[in-house]
């Protein structure tokens, strides 16, 4: 295995999964769309601008992602799993953590409910932080059509949260 591809792997393994574990809700086959994901990453390594490489395998990963997404039963419910972050839970109240609960699984219940590209943007830019230029990139989108597109995928995000929450 040549070195930049083991840096590659290093450097990019966790992002992809966890982009992935997100979209999927199943962790075994975040692991699955991952590796595949690599192993393109593999076959095409020389003809990608090594500039580019986290761009592109995002892109695969996500599409990998969006295939199985597509092969599943319409009535097949999503794995709503969730964790907590470290300590978060130890510094709230038993009431307070209920309703963070609560909020965070209405919350996953509604990006989940989102349409493409609204659903990859909110995840990439909101949940893993990507810079805009990173998820237009993936995306294969322009700027200006992210920024446009999260301002609406978020607003359907408040409206959707406002119906379940006054």
């Amino acid at each position: 295995m040549s070195k930049r591809f083991r840096q590659w792997v290093d450097e990019y393994q966790d992002q992809a999964w966890n982009l992935a574990r997100y979209l999927l809700k199943d962790a075994s086959e975040a692991e699955d769309v991952c590796q595949e994901a690599f192993v393109k990453l593999w076959h095409h390594q020389d003809s990608i601008d090594p500039e580019k490489i986290k761009p592109w395998l995002m892109k695969v990963t996500r599409n990998g992602c969006l295939d199985r997404i597509r092969r599943r039963k319409p009535t097949e419910e999503l794995n709503e799993q969730t964790t907590d972050a470290p300590g978060t839970s130890e510094s709230l109240g038993p009431l307070d953590e209920t309703q963070r609960q609560e909020l965070r699984g209405w919350l996953q219940h509604c990006i989940a409910g989102l349409a493409e590209p609204y659903r990859s943007l909110v995840v990439l830019r909101d949940i893993h932080q990507h810079s805009y230029d990173e998820v237009a990139g993936v995306l294969e989108l322009s700027l200006p059509q992210v920024k446009t597109y999260l301002h609406r995928a978020r607003k359907q995000l408040r409206e959707q949260l406002a119906e379940v929450r006054p």
